[in-house]
């Protein structure tokens, strides 16, 4: 394991967090996965949950695949979080105006969230994706993406934080962790010796590679990497494919999406459902 956290530290190509971190624990090597236990505390953890209630509504994501996301979820002021924002930043190594608002999200029994990238399609200025170049990496490396015209930003980063212990379902899954091998195509493994843009096929249903599952525990912080830093490429890792199985126990969950460059437009960069509310979602500071 050891190794593992050197080669990682080599590869400049990724974000890299603080790996000093005591309690760090890589879960599986490109795409790097890592979690760390206790990232939150439990009152944090409650807070955070009892915060987010009263504003949950239906979520929605950009894919150009028609797939199910069935979970609620809310943003809060970052105000209203400045010691956990902090935190995460500190742990990813970024300036804290590079952290998205925090989203919170709950799963009740049987909601869902399907195959999906956390990063975000370049801007195409309103044609097509090319066929193998499925999620404008090309048109990002230009012109960035759409709201945000600065050549590369992306997500480079997320940081997912459970918020309660799950004992049945909800578990986070990345099941295409060679993403397109079942397919004969040209990445999976080989993607981090070549890197290009890629088409985005893969085995949907089946999974192509290992597969690495987390079951939720409350405060666990679980790190993984959608793209590459804009001065590798800023390619996106389709290896780093994941879903949100269906819920049986109720799941809530913390999601901070880092980026590559500070101070964004969230605005103008992000879905309604992710910008900063206009009011606290409640008196509570954590």
């Amino acid at each position: 394991m050891r190794a593992a956290f050197l080669r990682y530290s080599k590869d400049a190509r990724f974000q890299q967090i603080d790996l000093q971190t005591p309690g760090l624990e890589l879960l599986h090597e490109r795409p790097y996965i890592f979690a760390l236990p206790r990232l939150f505390s439990s009152d944090e953890c409650a807070r955070l949950r009892a915060k987010a209630e009263g504003s949950l509504a239906p979520q929605s994501f950009d894919d150009a695949v028609p797939r199910q996301r069935t979970s609620h979820g809310t943003t809060v002021r970052n105000e209203e979080v400045p010691t956990l924002r902090h935190r995460l930043a500190r742990l990813v190594r970024v300036a804290v105006t590079q952290l998205q608002p925090l989203k919170v999200s709950r799963y009740r029994a049987g909601e869902r969230f399907e195959i999906h990238t956390d990063n975000v399609r370049g801007e195409l200025l309103g044609a097509a994706a090319p066929p193998g170049d499925w999620w404008a990496d090309e048109a990002r490396r230009e012109r960035g993406v759409p709201g945000a015209p600065i050549s590369g930003a992306a997500r480079v980063a997320t940081v997912f934080v459970y918020l309660n212990d799950v004992a049945r379902g909800g578990r986070t899954r990345w099941r295409w962790t060679e993403y397109d091998a079942a397919l004969g195509g040209a990445h999976g493994r080989s993607f981090y010796e070549a890197p290009s843009a890629g088409s985005g096929r893969t085995d949907i249903e089946g999974g192509s590679g290992v597969e690495v599952a987390v079951q939720p525990r409350e405060g666990m912080g679980v790190i993984h990497f959608p793209a590459m830093l804009p001065e590798a490429g800023g390619y996106t890792d389709y290896n780093a494919y994941h879903e949100a199985e269906a819920a049986i126990d109720e799941k809530w969950v913390a999601q901070q999406f880092i980026w590559s460059h500070p101070r964004l437009d969230w605005r103008r960069v992000l879905e309604e459902e992710n910008w900063e509310p206009l009011r606290r979602r409640s008196s509570d500071t954590i």
